[in-house]
C-alpha cells in the first residue's frame, strides 16, 4: 500500500480564505492594495515570506521585520473562531485506514498543529508532520515531500502525494512522489484542474469521497 502524504491547507482544512484574508490586511497595511482573489491566484501554496520576498521586489516597499510573526497571530486567532476541516475528509481518511499519513506543509509547524487539533484530526497524524521549516527550501523545491517521506520510512516514488495547489503539485512532481490535484476548495475548480495537470498531477479530484477509490486504484 502506497503511503499518502497530504498538504495541509486547502487539502485537509478549508484555511485559504482566512489565510489570504489577514494577508490582504497586511498588505493594505503597508501600501499594496490587492483582492483577495489576486492574492490566491498568485501566492497560493507559496511560503507567506515568499509572497513578501516577491511583492517587495514588485513594489519595491520593506515590510515589518515581525510581518510573519503578525500573520500567524492574525491567523491563528481566525482559526479559533472560523477554521472548518474540508468537506467530507475525516470520513475519507477514515475509509482509507488503517494505516498511517503524513503531513507536507509550506505553513509553520505550530499553524498545522493546531489546524488539526481543532478539526479533530490530529488522531490521523500524530507526529508525522513536516514543514517548510524543517527544510533548506520550501514548496515549490521537492525538499518538504522527500523529508516527509523518509520520515515515515518510505521513498518518495512509493508515496501519494494529495495537493491542491500548482507549487505544491510541481514539488511533489519533483519529489518522485505521484500527486493527485484536489480541487474542491478551490474557488474556480473548473480552471484549477488543468492547470494541475499540467504541472505534474497524474489525476484530478473535487469531493473528497472520490478519495479512497482513487488510492485504492494504486496510480503508482
Amino acid at each position: 500500500m502506497p503511503h499518502v502524504i497530504f498538504d495541509c491547507d486547502g487539502v485537509l482544512v478549508d484555511s485559504e480564505p482566512l489565510s489570504m484574508r489577514v494577508d490582504v490586511q497586511i498588505l493594505a497595511e503597508n501600501g499594496i492594495s490587492m483582492s483577495e482573489d489576486e492574492a490566491h491566484r498568485r501566492f497560493v501554496g507559496k511560503t507567506f515570506a515568499a509572497m513578501l520576498e516577491e511583492l517587495r521586489r514588485e513594489f519595491s516597499v520593506s515590510f515589518p521585520a515581525d510581518a510573519s510573526e503578525q500573520k500567524d497571530l492574525r491567523l491563528l486567532k481566525l482559526y479559533e473562531t472560523d477554521l472548518r476541516a474540508v468537506d467530507g475528509v475525516e470520513s475519507a481518511l477514515e475509509a482509507l485506514g488503517p494505516q498511517q499519513f503524513s503531513i507536507a506543509s509550506n505553513s509553520p509547524y505550530e499553524r498545522v498543529e493546531t489546524a488539526l487539533r481543532l478539526t479533530h484530526l490530529t488522531r490521523f497524524f500524530g507526529n508525522r508532520i513536516t514543514t517548510f521549516e524543517d527544510v533548506a527550501r520550501g514548496k515549490p523545491e521537492p525538499d518538504v515531500f522527500i523529508a516527509a517521506a523518509r520520515r515515515a520510512g518510505y521513498a518518495p516514488e512509493d508515496c501519494i502525494v494529495i495537493e491542491d495547489s500548482v507549487t505544491g503539485v510541481i514539488a511533489a512532481h519533483r519529489a518522485g512522489c505521484h500527486v493527485l490535484g484536489f480541487t474542491g476548495t478551490h474557488p474556480h475548480p473548473e480552471e484549477q484542474g488543468p492547470k494541475l495537470l499540467k504541472a505534474g498531477a497524474a489525476r484530478v479530484f473535487r469531493h473528497m469521497a472520490e478519495l479512497p477509490e482513487l488510492v485504492s486504484q494504486r496510480i503508482l
